[in-house]
């Protein structure tokens, strides 16, 4: 019976410092303030170097057009010969692995003989 009771305490005491469920507490000395309008902010606005993206246009209307960009193609430097012996080095490395799966699966103790 004390076992019970003593465990509802410890359940009770870490339920009652858990802070999983409770809200944001901000610290008195944290100071509160909005800024309106930042003079710096236009300077470096101004003397930021325009961008332009790809893809991306405006028209006289001040309308945006915006347009697909394709990839840069990817040629295959490869010679056959290198393919070949990364395709034999696969498959061997794969029959490797298969034949010592297997030979690890059919030593297995007999689960019914214990």
């Amino acid at each position: 019976m004390s076992r019970c009771i003593l465990s509802f305490l410890i359940l009770g005491t870490l339920l009652t410092l858990s802070k999983a469920f409770t809200g944001v507490q901000y610290s008195p000395f944290m100071e509160n303030r909005v800024v309106l309008s930042d003079s710096n902010s236009k300077e470096s606005e101004k003397d930021a170097p325009k961008v332009a993206e790809r893809g991306v246009s405006v028209d006289q209307d001040g309308k945006s057009n915006v347009w697909a960009i394709e990839p840069k193609m990817e040629l295959d430097t490869k010679s056959d010969s290198e393919k070949t012996q990364g395709l034999l080095i696969g498959g061997v490395s794969f029959a490797a692995f298969a034949v010592g799966a297997g030979f690890v699966l059919t030593h297995l103790p007999d689960p019914n003989q214990f």
